[in-house]
């Protein structure tokens, strides 16, 4: 039986693969897009930027990520990864 430690650490290791899916995903979409031009297109979501300003403080917070199909099949795979280990 599993803590809340062990779920943590499964949960960690689930973000890491998803990113590096991506990341590799996005890189061999990337690579091939002069072949298959369909891997080149990709969106862009963004939150942000959200200022927090102080009086000795300013503090400027934003998230954005540009996913390709590639990318998304990266993330799946890191997904599916995941499900095996």
């Amino acid at each position: 039986m599993r803590g809340f430690r062990g779920n943590a650490g499964r949960v960690g290791l689930l973000v890491v693969l998803l990113i590096a899916g991506a990341v590799i995903g996005s890189l061999i979409g990337e690579a091939l897009s002069p072949v298959i031009p369909l891997l080149k297109q990709s969106i862009n979501l963004e939150a942000g930027p959200v200022k927090l300003d102080l009086v000795s403080l300013n503090v400027t917070l934003g998230f954005g990520i540009n996913l390709n199909l590639a990318g998304a099949l990266g993330m799946i795979g890191g997904y599916l990864l995941f499900r095996r280990l």
